[in-house]
């Protein structure tokens, strides 16, 4: 099911709508009835499977209506956002964090206040946020429009859902780390409530570079598209 902008659309809503059940009171209704092991598994499965339906929707479909276009400015500015994304991206595989899946037990841990989670304690869904946001300053038409603004208005959304179900679940200790960390990137180095070490950052900003440096020279390779401004 592919080729069109209607079957963009319902691949971008059963992707969506996979994403919300975890943080529903449908996650606990059908872990009571199948147990976590297989609604992990089962999820897993389905999260992939719908994903790759996505792409696949979104390569096949028309390019549909051209809502703007931007110059060579759009280029550098997702230059700029991919290096912090590329950063950004690394973060759960660097460390665990009370936010990851898991990770729950890490939340009293320095290291979940450090390195890249000084900067969020979110960085993987603010990868893929700005990730789909220079994405789509830099392509207008409808189907792009849908794809990105899908994917990254579901990372922007997962950033608070997350924090609201482990804000339930872990009580006083995740007030005590969502106090010295922050869900928008910087805002608790400019407020004072994180510290930024260079210890913890330094080779962690130099792995994200070289992804980055991968990306964007194989961009055109891989995608078929020149990152570089025109």
């Amino acid at each position: 099911m592919t080729g069109t902008i209607t079957h963009l659309v319902i691949a971008t809503s059963l992707f969506l709508g996979i994403h919300i059940i975890p943080s529903s009171f449908l996650r606990q209704t059908i872990v009571g009835k199948i147990g976590t092991g297989a609604y992990m598994g089962v999820y897993s499965l389905i999260s992939a499977g719908s994903l790759i339906w996505m792409v696949m929707a979104f390569n096949a479909a028309p390019y549909g209506a051209e809502f703007w276009q931007v110059g060579s400015w759009g280029r550098y500015v997702a230059i700029a956002g991919m290096v912090l994304a590329s950063i950004l991206f690394i973060g759960p595989y660097t460390g665990k964090s009370p936010t990851g899946i898991g990770g729950q037990g890490s939340v009293k841990s320095e290291n979940a206040r450090s390195g890249l989670n000084a900067i969020t304690r979110h960085p993987l869904m603010w990868a893929i946020a700005i990730w789909s946001s220079v994405h789509l300053l830099n392509n207008g038409d409808l189907k792009s429009v849908i794809f990105f603004a899908g994917l990254g208005g579901l990372a922007l959304a997962g950033t608070f859902l997350i924090d609201a179900k482990r804000a339930h679940q872990l009580g006083d200790d995740w007030n005590d780390y969502s106090a010295h960390t922050s869900n928008i990137p910087f805002l608790a180095l400019l407020t004072g409530r994180a510290k930024l070490s260079l210890k913890a950052l330094w080779w962690r900003v130099l792995i994200g570079l070289v992804i980055f440096m991968a990306f964007f020279h194989l961009h055109t390779l891989v995608i078929g598209v020149s990152p570089f401004p025109l």
